[in-house]
């Protein structure tokens, strides 16, 4: 078996364990299920009354109804910047796809990483310019910003300098990198990635110690994260705080003979419902758990949806912090030509993105990478599963409809959550326009005087 670079050994590819598969319902019965809910927990009922100076119901007003944002944030790490947006034509064409279908992105934050700019690989000089670039981007174009990950206990994401030192200095300069980070973006980043594969991982205390897979023990966990969510709510009480993990749909099922132990995708699901739980006791639970949802292969829907109703245990919103699909990971690519893998692609993708908007508790879908799924040719054009999964999220789940006020002069329609705008034509042939966000959580049926 190939050597991989430590923090990266989820790479090796093996079939499906078939105890992952025990039990679990067909993709049908999953997708059925899920086209039926999703009207039912990402809709509501919006009436609005409008009258007039008078306060006398408006009747027979023809008002359309358009979205504009989804409450839902779907994400992909792959944003871009404004300085690259307006030096790169192709970038620019990118950037515009991107937006027509994203409304969030990450701003990547590494202490230390070989594939992207790192914060402190020299101790003392911290740079920011990339990761404030992608987040100043965001903020510009109106979209979410994701920030990941600020704890990641692994020998690839910790900086080297900081091996001479003392755990209790280590543990001082973590605080130091969590307090910095948050500040630096306060108010503009809405989810932090807090900790990075902590139920594979070591605790920074037992990095020295890495035995992977490292199944810590949940007291070595909570002592290190706790601390740095509470920093972090210190820094940034709006903001929430996910604590994400892989390996939670299917087992590695080459860990038991290589490295003799007994870890399974249910065992890993069970740990993050009890870490949650930990949390919570020590006044320090999680906004959210987040799911990578990849693993060099495509998963059956039933794995998928069994691995969201467990996560629903741990009583947080359900972060899908990682997804991707890559072609490469086809299951059976013998004898399909290249469109054909690229339509297989673009229905798995919206299989999966259609079992997560039906799960209640799924908040955020985010994709990981995203140039070779959804951009081609430098940017200027898009993929198959670009087209598709902009017809689901920006068409088949969004409002755009027009409704007439009744004898009562109230609008009445069913709308997806999220911001929409409204329009209308007064009886002088104006135009007029309001908007309205509605969600989950907020009453919708204000009154309206539109004289």
């Amino acid at each position: 078996m190939t050597e991989l670079i430590r923090g990266e050994e989820w790479r090796h590819v093996t079939p499906i364990d078939q105890a992952d598969l025990a039990g679990v319902p067909t993709d049908a019965e999953v997708l059925a299920e899920a086209r039926r809910r999703i009207p039912e927990i990402r809709m509501s009922d919006l009436a609005i009354r409008l009258v007039d100076r008078a306060g006398q119901p408006v009747r027979g007003l023809r008002v359309r109804i358009r979205q504009q944002r989804h409450h839902t944030v779907f994400g992909c790490c792959s944003g871009s910047t404004l300085a690259g947006s307006a030096a790169n034509p192709a970038e620019a064409a990118r950037a515009k796809h991107f937006l027509e279908l994203f409304n969030g992105t990450h701003a990547k934050c590494y202490w230390d990483e070989r594939w992207h700019q790192p914060i402190e690989k020299e101790q003392g000089r911290r740079e920011t310019a990339l990761f404030l670039a992608e987040t100043d981007w965001a903020v510009a174009n109106r979209i979410e910003v994701r920030g990941h990950p600020l704890v990641w206990t692994v020998d690839k994401a910790i900086p080297a300098w900081m091996r001479k030192y003392s755990y209790d200095q280590q543990f001082r300069f973590l605080e130091h990198h969590v307090r910095s980070m948050v500040a630096l973006a306060k108010g503009r980043i809405r989810t932090w990635d807090l900790c990075n594969e902590m139920l594979w991982e070591p605790s920074l205390r037992n990095l020295p110690a890495r035995d992977w897979p490292h199944l810590e023990s949940m007291d070595a966990i909570v002592d290190y994260i706790a601390p740095a969510m509470r920093w972090a709510r210190e820094e940034d009480p709006t903001a929430a705080y996910c604590i994400n993990e892989y390996g939670l749909e299917t087992t590695f099922s080459w860990i038991k003979e290589r490295h003799h132990k007994d870890v399974t995708a249910a065992g890993q699901r069970r740990r993050m419902v009890e870490l949650t739980q930990r949390l919570r006791d020590a006044g320090a639970e999680p906004d959210a758990v987040g799911t990578q949802a990849h693993g060099s292969k495509w998963f059956p829907m039933g794995v998928v949806w069994r691995t969201f109703q467990d996560l629903a245990l741990a009583g947080t919103d359900i972060h899908v912090s990682e997804f991707w699909a890559h072609q490469s990971d086809h299951p059976a690519p013998e004898g399909r030509s290249e469109q054909q893998k690229a339509d297989d692609q673009a229905a798995y993708i919206c299989d999966y993105y259609t079992v997560a908007f039906g799960t209640p508790r799924v908040t955020q879908i985010c994709y990981w990478g995203g140039s070779e799924a959804f951009f081609s040719h430098e940017g200027w054009r898009t993929t198959p599963a670009y087209a598709a999964l902009k017809r689901l999220i920006r068409e088949q789940w969004w409002t755009d409809t027009e409704v007439v006020s009744d004898a009562d002069g109230v609008l009445r329609a069913r709308v997806f959550h999220g911001d929409h705008a409204l329009t209308w034509t007064t009886e002088q042939g104006a135009t007029r326009a309001r908007e309205v966000r509605v969600t989950p959580a907020t009453r919708n049926d204000p009154t309206w005087s539109i004289a």
